[in-house]
């Protein structure tokens, strides 16, 4: 099976749900061109057949970071956790 253009295999370490929408912390493959290898992804599909979009993206209900750096991409997972919880709650 190979990947479809524009997506790699999400590795996730962290998954919680806020509000019935999933976030997700992992690592992946980000393009040649690019050192990023952390990622923050929310949203109802966000991740596909496990794979996950190699490019950022955001909106209210779905988007997806990456990030050189983890401390950086645990941030944003905390952050995302806290703006989707105060958009709701």
């Amino acid at each position: 099976m190979s990947n479809p253009c524009g997506t790699t295999k999400a590795n996730v370490f962290d998954s919680t749900e806020v509000n019935g929408i999933p976030v997700y912390f992992g690592a992946g493959t980000n393009p040649v061109n690019s050192p990023a290898q952390f990622f923050v992804a929310w949203g109802r599909g966000v991740l596909s057949g496990g794979l996950i979009h190699t490019f950022n993206s955001e909106s209210p209900e779905q988007g997806s970071q990456w990030f050189i750096e983890e401390d950086e991409a645990e941030a944003c997972y905390v952050k995302i956790q806290q703006l989707l919880a105060d958009k709701r709650g």
